[in-house]
């Protein structure tokens, strides 16, 4: 991404994400520049383009045996077209390659907007795991955590979603998962 993008895409972030939803933005381009350096593919910061012009990002993560994506975004003025499920269409497709993809969300009583969000995510072809009790370590200290919904897509078989939280809490969040304790 060039970097007025990677500007534009701070601000996307920093507008679309409450403090206990994002970690440092430092840390996203430290990311993706070590991936960009490296030949072994481990956290993805991908732009979103409409007709040329910059107009959102998602950052992935790939784990053994399933995607993770961490962050999406679209600009606000650039939502309601159906760009956001055309790229989310090209990573379940493309990028993943029909690969497992996980995604964590805001539960839908929290407000109309992630009401609104679940719906998308499952237009899009994502199932919510309502039964499975998820919660997102803080990013930082000082934060919160997080109770959360883990979705998932191109799941052919059914995932081991304690398997993959505590993937995510190790790997994404630099914690330990309470449960890996037992």
């Amino acid at each position: 991404m060039a970097d007025a993008d990677l500007d534009r895409a701070r601000q996307i972030y920093l507008d679309s994400f409450p403090p206990e939803e994002r970690r440092p933005w430092d840390d996203i381009v430290a990311k993706h520049t070590a991936a960009a350096a490296s030949p072994i593919p481990g956290f993805s910061l991908l732009g979103i383009y409409a007709d040329g012009i910059y107009a959102g990002f998602i950052t992935i993560w790939r784990f053994d045996g399933f995607d993770y994506v961490e962050h999406f975004a679209i600009d606000p003025e650039k939502r309601g077209g159906g760009l956001g499920a055309k790229a989310i269409s090209s990573v379940l497709s493309g990028f993943s390659s029909g690969r497992p993809v996980v995604l964590e969300a805001e539960h839908a009583h929290q407000s109309a907007m992630a009401t609104r969000r679940l719906g998308f995510y499952e237009r899009c072809g994502f199932t919510v795991h309502h039964a499975f009790q998820y919660i997102q370590p803080p990013y930082a200290p000082g934060l919160p955590e997080v109770p959360l919904l883990l979705l998932s897509a191109n799941a052919t078989t059914t995932l081991p979603l304690d398997c993959v939280a505590a993937t995510l809490h190790r790997r994404v969040y630099n914690t330990v998962d309470p449960k890996d304790d037992n």
